[in-house]
């Protein structure tokens, strides 16, 4: 496959750190179905790349619009086609809608690209679940972007549970005054997985809110790239934004690096950023392990809690126990690890 470049930082670090962009797989699948974005999208920058955008609006081989007026309730989908896919899913949200889904891929070899376009209107709110099962031997990328309007609300949900390696880019802008974008993630590297994630979050409007909670374990030789950003415009003051990313190393051989940015145009907002990355906490683990638990089912449970608040924000019931199934079984590759 030919490779172009994706995930780059608009505002660059230390070249030798290897993080301000990276390689992204192209496709020779071509579909048959346009997907062109809405107008609104047409002034903001998102995707994995301009390159990879192109390619989900003149040649996705799967494609569906959502148009919501009053509250409505997708379900649980699940993309599962066949060979290469290239997949967009586009939703607008009319004025004081309501929405929910869950989109999962589960796929076992070949290449999927999926993009997801959110425009949550005024007054309106949106609750979206994004997870990612798909197997070793899948080049992976997903894109999220959403524009939010005047007191609009999302509450996006991102689960990187897959065996595949993985570059994700979401970007969320919160364009009306009043807006509000929650974004929630988890990860769990394994085997000699690769991740790199790009979340951006942008304040346009007066008096908007956005949080991003960003959880993760990595194990083995598994390495993770977090870029983040959370930027107030000229123009948003009284804004509040917040972000938080953790990974917990199982392994001395797993690697994270992070790059969170705090940006700002104004002097009346307020932003708070953290990340940090190390062993498990050994006084948790300790109490652990004096209540009689051997320390394979302390790290478990201890990795369990950490997930627990995202996992459980899913309303799905039968979908919270396959994360939960899906968890316990990459949890389980530790029950033969040597201290």
């Amino acid at each position: 496959m030919k490779a172009h470049t994706g995930n780059i930082l608009d505002y660059k670090t230390y070249s030798y750190l290897k993080v301000n962009e990276t390689e992204v797989e192209e496709t020779q699948a071509k579909g048959t179905k346009k997907a062109p974005a809405a107008a609104v999208f047409k002034d903001y920058a998102y995707g994995v790349s301009p390159e990879l955008v192109a390619r989900h609006e003149e040649a996705s081989t799967d494609y569906k619009r959502y148009d919501i007026e009053g509250t409505k309730d997708l379900g649980i989908n699940e993309l599962k086609g066949e060979g290469d896919d290239i997949v967009t899913l586009d939703f607008n949200l009319e004025e004081k809608s309501h929405l929910t889904g869950y989109f999962s891929t589960e796929k076992t070899a070949g290449y999927r690209s999926v993009l997801a376009r959110i425009h949550v209107k005024r007054g309106a709110v949106a609750r979206l679940y994004f997870v990612n099962m798909d197997e070793s031997d899948v080049a992976n990328h997903l894109a999220i972007a959403a524009v939010l309007e005047e007191g609009a609300k999302l509450d996006c949900y991102v689960f990187h549970m897959g065996d595949s390696d993985e570059i994700s880019n979401v970007k969320c802008y919160l364009k009306g005054d009043e807006s509000l974008g929650n974004i929630q993630s988890i990860y769990l590297g394994k085997g000699d997985q690769r991740y790199d994630f790009v979340y951006d979050l942008i304040h346009e409007g007066r008096d908007t809110t956005s949080n991003l909670l960003v959880d993760g374990a990595l194990m083995e030789n598994s390495y993770k790239v977090f870029k983040s950003r959370i930027d107030f415009l000229e123009g948003s003051g009284e804004s509040r934004g917040n972000e938080e990313e953790f990974a917990i190393l199982l392994d001395s051989s797993a690697r994270s690096v992070s790059v969170p940015a705090l940006l700002s145009h104004e002097d009346d907002v307020e932003g708070n950023h953290a990340a940090s990355a190390g062993r498990i906490d050994q006084e948790m683990l300790f109490y652990f392990l004096t209540r009689g638990f051997d320390e394979k089912t302390a790290e478990r449970m201890i990795v369990d809690a950490k997930f627990a608040p995202v996992i459980d924000a899913v309303v799905y019931e039968d979908k919270r126990e396959t994360i939960y199934g899906e968890l316990k079984k990459i949890m389980g590759r530790r029950d033969n690890v040597t201290k």
